[in-house]
């Protein structure tokens, strides 16, 4: 791990999630979601368990096109990415020892 890593974790919100997925959304509308979260989470960083989760949690088809999901979807979505996750990060610094 890098020292830039922790610091990009409270740089990164559902907000910048949203907008990336709504760049590909509109860019390449025919790619799955599934190969979407797995170039947004390259670029940001985020946990692919917590994109995993969230997919299941909010019942959406992982092979679906990008394009075809709603804004409220996609924004239900970047969000829940974005609580899953920090929910990760906090039951693993609770996890360690001080």
């Amino acid at each position: 791990m890098n020292g830039s890593e922790p610091r990009q974790h409270f740089e990164v919100d559902a907000d910048r999630i949203l907008s990336e997925l709504s760049n590909r959304q509109y860019l390449n509308p025919h790619t799955a979601v599934t190969d979407v979260l797995a170039e947004v989470q390259q670029l940001l960083g985020f946990c692919p368990v917590a994109a995993s989760t969230a997919l299941g949690w909010l019942g959406l088809d992982p092979l679906r096109a990008i394009g075809r999901l709603r804004r409220s979807e996609l924004i239900q979505l970047a969000r829940s990415i974005h609580r899953f996750w920090l929910q990760a990060l906090a039951d693993t610094s609770h996890g360690t020892p001080a």
